[in-house]
């Protein structure tokens, strides 16, 4: 128990550095590039290509991690390890190869409004993550064996090398190669995440090369792993349609969508895959146990987590969102009038992330029970459903209807994911849930209130923004620790109770 602590620990701390290390990304391109049709071609051309590498990367590791935890316990890990490494890269190199040829036909063909500069920078950078692809498969099976041995943060850790390089890139090629050198990064930084695993295993422990691809089991794990990659490749799949959708609005408005996206999800991104990465090797064990009331639980006490954390969070933010969007992007050529826009379509998005947080964590139980089919037809439905109400929000409310859609889709889908999860584990412990539930949303209501009082003091106001939001969160944070401790919200009585040991 203790070593998981230490683990969950790092884990969270990693991840924090993997966020902030995406949110220096984020803001160093923003700096150099603002809200020009390079950032709006970048974006729309990475959509496709990081659908596969999500694909890969976060679905590759949800079904990994269960099998290889399987095989392990028969001292078959190693081998099965091997056949899962040697047949990812030969897929991964060949969808590398067609969908950089694609590259030429389908980008020009999705944007036709766009220039002949924006349209060639777009089809190259989708070369680029294409090409990357041929690694991003393998190094997603290695994170898949650290996290099933509670290495969280060493998985983490990798992902942050190619994220670093994509901002040493851009800082120092942009001058040479502009909007190229973001694509450039990304190809590097996959490739040192990779050598990096090749040190720490060293090459002759890497896998058994000799050992053949043993064709049915690799049959037999794709046949679990297609349908969680296809679920996880959903989010990507309706942010692309909101991209074709926001081609139509006019230079700058892909760019304000994307940098509102990216920043409202920090929350899901840190908080929604900590607490999800935590619970899949445990719930997984539980299953492996034949222990169905821990399963059951494992999956409560996530989703309270993830709430516990995750109200306040955004409590904070619907008062102090423009704050935000200032500290992260306002600087270069990202001016006033692209702060305010962000933060307009940032509200919007505020939904999407509370729901798919929690889906995140329904979504660990399907994969466990070897259900990903079930919730990959619910993701197929949610792309329907996101077309529908792209068309219909955005006649009332312009490109922000599109951040809206991606709320409203959010809520249906995880609301159908929930109870057909509940159908297959024989319902959960309701009474548990809403007691939760209501003291969480009862303890925010102080961090509302201090909200609200702060908002007209006129000192906090005179502050620059960073020391504004620095006090806003210590004091809503510090409120709501007490607010939790008062209302005896169940996640941190367990943190006290486990200090008190």
């Amino acid at each position: 128990m203790k070593s998981l602590k230490i683990a969950s620990i790092l884990l969270l701390v990693s991840t924090l550095f993997l966020k902030f290390s995406s949110m220096i990304r984020d803001l160093v391109i923003a700096n150099y590039f603002g809200t020009s049709y390079i950032v709006d071609a970048y974006n729309a051309a990475m959509i496709i290509p990081n659908a596969f590498i999500l694909f890969m990367l976060t679905g590759m590791k949800d079904a990994f991690i269960p099998s290889y935890l399987r095989y392990e316990k028969e001292g078959k890990g190693k081998s099965h390890l091997t056949n899962i490494v040697k047949s990812t890269f030969f897929i991964c190199l060949v969808i590398s190869i067609l969908g950089s040829i694609a590259a030429f036909f389908y980008f020009p063909a999705s944007y036709p409004n766009f220039s002949k500069a924006a349209i060639d920078i777009g089809i190259y950078t989708a070369i680029l993550y294409f090409l990357s692809l041929s690694l991003v498969g393998v190094n997603a099976v290695y994170e898949g064996v650290f996290d099933a041995n509670s290495q969280y943060s060493f998985s983490v850790f990798s992902q942050t090398v190619v994220v670093l390089f994509t901002i040493l890139s851009t800082i120092l090629l942009q001058d040479v190669m502009g909007g190229y050198a973001i694509a450039l990064g990304y190809l590097l930084g996959t490739l040192a995440s990779f050598l990096i695993k090749v040190v720490y295993f060293k090459p002759k422990n890497l896998l058994l090369w000799k050992q053949k691809i043993d064709r049915e089991e690799v049959k037999i794990f794709y046949k679990v792993f297609i349908p969680v990659g296809v679920t996880i490749m959903v989010g990507q799949i309706n942010l692309t349609v909101n991209f074709f959708f926001a081609g139509s609005f006019g230079e700058g408005v892909i760019s304000y969508l994307n940098y509102a996206f990216r920043l409202v999800s920090i929350p899901q991104a840190i908080f929604g895959v900590t607490v999800a990465t935590i619970i899949y090797p445990l719930i997984v064990k539980a299953l492996n146990d034949k222990n169905e009331e821990r399963f059951k639980t494992g999956i409560e006490k996530g989703l309270t987590f993830m709430l516990m954390l995750l109200v306040p969070t955004l409590v904070i933010m619907s008062f102090y969102m423009k704050d935000i969007v200032q500290i992260a992007y306002e600087r270069g050529a990202f001016d006033a009038t692209s702060t305010l826009k962000t933060t307009d379509a940032s509200y919007y998005y505020f939904g999407s992330v509370f729901f798919y947080s929690l889906q995140a964590i329904l979504a660990k139980g399907f994969y466990s029970l070897g259900k990903g089919h079930v919730i990959m037809r619910i993701g197929l439905l949610s792309i329907l459903l996101n077309v529908i109400f792209n068309l219909t929000f955005t006649k009332f409310l312009g490109y922000q209807g599109l951040a809206l859609s991606m709320s409203v889709v959010g809520f249906f889908y995880t609301a159908i994911v929930f109870v057909m999860l509940n159908r297959l584990i024989n319902g959960f412990h309701f009474r548990y849930l809403l007691k939760e539930t209501t003291k969480i949303l009862v303890a925010s209501i102080p961090v509302m209130v201090a909200m609200y009082i702060l908002k007209d003091i006129q000192a906090l106001n005179d502050l620059h923004v960073l020391g504004r939001f620095t006090v806003v969160c210590l004091v809503g944070g510090l409120v709501y620790l007490i607010s939790t401790f008062i209302f005896k919200v169940d996640g941190i009585m367990m943190v006290l109770r486990k200090r008190k040991r």
